[in-house]
């Protein structure tokens, strides 16, 4: 048996879990992507970091009209 990992939009999730269990020969199994706590707590630290330093000028930053033209 192969396993296939797929990425869905959440909009598009029951439309695709809907249409795979009609297939008797798919098992649809369902694993939330979550960080551990440990990580969670190092992002929040290295936000800490890049604010004091962008707080001391010693790190420049974007305006948001640049963030958003570059998603």
């Amino acid at each position: 048996m192969a396993t296939l990992t797929v990425e869905v939009e959440d909009h598009e999730l029951n439309f695709l879990r809907d249409l795979l269990n009609k297939f008797p020969f798919v098992k649809v199994s369902e694993e939330a992507a979550e960080d551990s706590d440990e990580e969670v707590h190092a992002n929040i630290r290295e936000g800490v970091k890049q604010l004091s330093l962008v707080e001391e000028g010693k790190l420049k930053t974007r305006s948001a009209r640049d963030f958003l033209k570059e998603l």
